[in-house]
């Protein structure tokens, strides 16, 4: 009886064994596969998307850098500036030889045989900034655009307009006076000769146009017609070159500085056309949003 249930137990063991081999040979092969695919798609969908994302911190094609910059303007120059400053020694001219009116002095404060009050005008070149918008459509060549103002500002006297048709009054002291405020638009080109490098220097080229304001003289001599200096309709085009650098600080974000050579065409009501030469040093910080994208979309 012993050896007969033996065998039967024997028997029924080797009947489970037999069956439940291939059940779990079934179970195992889509476990195997399904995990392949998805390797696969994840592959394939990272290769598509973030292809140009892999690289390291620097320029390559397919970045997208948005950079906000902030200096001075240095050196201005040019028929705008010039034109400005023969008018400036005309007028001191006319104020020692008293041919312009300075009747609010004291009567005793200016004896007759004695010149008229002139003081020196400066000339004070303001804060520019500039957003840079820029893509690489090439591994070594950027294409974009960026938005600028500048401004300049100079301390002087001059005629009071429509204060007086038949005689002219000019300021008894300096007063501040923007000369030039201007915003333009232009598209950049730009050539990153070591590109995915933590340091990248390029070069710029850029053109576009201008709109400005600010206070100008038709002639070197005041025009008794006029009510205001204020310069209206002023419109014209820029263009510029330089080189800057760019740090940048880890993968998403950095540092640059730039200086420029602007040449502007400007032309307005009180003037047909004039040209404004500049040197311009910015500093600022700049964000790869291709980058940004990319670590955004992990999370």
């Amino acid at each position: 009886m012993k050896t007969k249930k033996i065998i039967l137990t024997y028997l029924v063991l080797s009947v489970n064994i037999s069956f439940a081999e291939p059940i779990l040979k079934k179970e195992d092969k889509p476990l195997v596969t399904q995990t392949q695919e998805d390797t696969a798609k994840a592959n394939a969908e990272l290769e598509k998307y973030y292809a140009k994302l892999k690289y390291p911190p620097g320029f390559y094609e397919g970045a997208f850098l948005i950079s906000f910059m902030g200096g001075g303007t240095l050196a201005p120059s040019g028929s705008f500036i010039s034109h400005e400053k023969n008018y400036d020694s005309t007028l001191q001219y006319k104020v020692v030889r008293k041919e312009v009116s300075q009747d609010y002095y004291p009567q005793s404060s200016i004896r007759n045989d004695e010149a008229g009050l002139y003081f020196k005008p400066t000339y004070t070149p303001g804060v520019a900034s500039q957003f840079d918008f820029e893509y690489g459509w090439k591994e070594k060549i950027g294409l974009g655009f960026t938005v600028m103002q500048n401004s300049m500002k100079a301390k002087r006297q001059d005629v009071i307009p429509g204060l007086s048709y038949y005689k002219e009054y000019v300021d008894p002291v300096p007063r501040e006076r923007t000369i030039y405020r201007g915003n333009s638009m232009s598209f950049l080109a730009t050539y990153h000769p070591i590109p995915k490098n933590f340091f990248d220097p390029y070069l710029v080229a850029r053109a576009g146009v201008v709109s400005f304001t600010g206070e100008a003289h038709s002639g070197t001599t005041h025009d008794r017609f006029v009510y205001s200096n204020q310069i209206t309709s002023g419109i014209g085009s820029i263009v510029g070159v330089g080189a800057g650098l760019n740090i940048y600080l880890g993968r998403y974000f950095g540092i640059k500085a730039e200086v420029d050579y602007y040449r502007e065409f400007l032309k307005a009501d009180q003037f047909s056309m004039r040209t404004l030469n500049s040197y311009q040093a910015m500093v600022g910080v700049f964000v790869n949003l291709s980058n940004v994208q990319y670590r955004l979309e992990q999370y």
